[in-house]
């Protein structure tokens, strides 16, 4: 029992401190603000590419028809991502449940034995 708290015991109960809405929540929430991190950095790298060519282009650029655009793909990356780790997240909540009830009944069953020994 002991060995099983400190691998994967350890990340179950930290899960088990959660309503299932909340730890969904969160970890849409977590991949929410790391897409937004990938977005930026992708947003630099495409720009720093592109640099010439858009400098060469400044006057005629179409900067609204841009931001459009690059929302547009923000968003869309968006609800990619937190559809994805809503399900992934949802999935890995059911599990450390399942686990739980594992380890509680073993749990149980180690004290049923112990109780049982001092008795005699």
């Amino acid at each position: 029992m002991a060995i099983y708290e400190k691998n994967e015991g350890k990340s179950m109960l930290k899960t088990a401190r959660y309503f299932k809405g909340d730890y969904i929540a969160f970890g849409i929430l977590k991949t929410v603000i790391a897409t937004t991190f990938a977005a930026i950095i992708l947003l630099t790298m495409y720009f720093l590419c592109n640099a010439e060519g858009m400098i060469q282009q400044i006057n005629n650029l179409d900067y609204v028809g841009l931001a459009k655009k690059i929302s547009l793909y923000y968003v869309l990356m968006l609800i990619v991502f937190s559809i994805i780790s809503g399900i992934v997240y949802y999935y890995r909540y059911e599990h450390t449940r399942k686990g739980l009830k594992r380890y509680f009944s073993r749990l149980n069953k180690l004290e049923r034995f112990y109780t049982g020994q001092k008795k005699k």
